[in-house]
């Protein structure tokens, strides 16, 4: 087997793990909920997991690729509803704020 093909095969089964963690030890009653976060999970360790990879470890090895990507996994869904209560809580000021600075106004 192709030694990228088993790479990346590594890090798609990491970041299903982290996916599956906090489903696992959560008290969900829903298994169609428990699978959409489980596939929410898995899909931002498979976007986000790289780019953080590229930028933060660029010359790492396969395994701390597969320990980014299984942590992003199992922390990333919980980090993004975090993010968008506060976008939800506190998102126009901060967006009124960026484009008067942008624009110059409101000095």
């Amino acid at each position: 087997m192709d030694s990228l093909l088993l790479n990346r095969f590594w890090l798609l089964l990491a970041a299903l793990g982290g996916a599956v963690l906090p489903v696992a030890m959560s008290a969900l009653e829903s298994r169609s909920r428990a699978v959409v976060q489980v596939v929410c999970g898995m899909l931002i360790a498979l976007f986000v997991a790289p780019a953080i990879q590229r930028h933060f470890l660029p010359d790492e090895g396969v395994e701390v690729q597969a320990g980014v990507s299984f942590l992003v996994g199992c922390f990333g869904l919980k980090l993004t509803t975090i993010a968008q209560r506060l976008l939800d809580r506190h998102g126009d000021g901060v967006a009124d704020r960026l484009i008067a600075r942008v624009t110059g106004g409101g000095k």
